[in-house]
């Protein structure tokens, strides 16, 4: 068994170096001796290399880890909600959480505007809770979403100091169904006349 330990090393590093670099991010799991077959799944956090009697196969954890920010102001004057960021798609079937951090402002004392998630499925349950920082304390909202539909996930936010930053903090679990979900983020104003902003450097990620 000694004998036979490097070579199974040697082997399965050829097999990761053959692999494209989507496959091999670590850190990552070598699993042994197993059976059975583990199909590839899209995502980047884990890496796993297999070893079974239906030959070696590379997959992942299916949990995608980039994080999406915005690099320019996201700007909304309308009041139906338009998308800001959209998150990596995340395959199915799986639960995961992340996050967003939005930096918003609006034009206006008298601007309320309100954010929503929508996916691009409809998720066993998707939990949302949504912690504004705005100047005022406001409660935490607590949303759950089980249809395909854009749905908000704050009240409408006050708006103490026009065209001042103030936060909103989005905290979300995805239990997938049996497709690929993308999941969205939202933000609509509540009058033409007030314009609502989302700054640079507000981002979404899974944790």
């Amino acid at each position: 068994m000694k004998k036979l330990f490097p070579a199974l090393i040697a082997a399965a590093l050829v097999l990761c170096a053959s692999l494209p670099t989507s496959a091999q991010v670590p850190p990552g799991l070598m699993r042994f001796g197993t059976t059975g077959v583990f199909p590839p799944q899209v995502g980047d956090c884990l890496s796993i290399m297999a070893m079974n009697s239906s030959g070696q196969v590379a997959t992942d954890a299916g949990i995608p880890c980039q994080t999406v920010s915005l690099a320019t102001a996201y700007t909304n004057a309308t009041t139906a909600y338009t998308a800001i960021m959209a998150l990596p798609t995340v395959q199915a079937p799986i639960t995961v959480s992340g996050e967003c951090s939005l930096i918003w402002e609006s034009s206006s004392t008298s601007g309320t505007p309100t954010f929503a998630i929508g996916g691009s499925v409809a998720p066993t349950d998707l939990w949302v809770m949504a912690a504004p920082s705005d100047g005022v304390y406001v409660v935490p909202t607590y949303t759950t979403i089980t249809a395909a539909t854009t749905t908000a996930v704050t009240g409408a936010l006050v708006t103490t100091t026009a065209n001042t930053a103030y936060l909103v903090r989005l905290v979300f679990t995805l239990v997938n169904p049996t497709a690929a979900d993308t999941l969205t983020v939202y933000a609509e104003s509540n009058n033409t006349s007030y314009t609502i902003t989302v700054e640079p450097g507000s981002f979404c990620t899974y944790d």
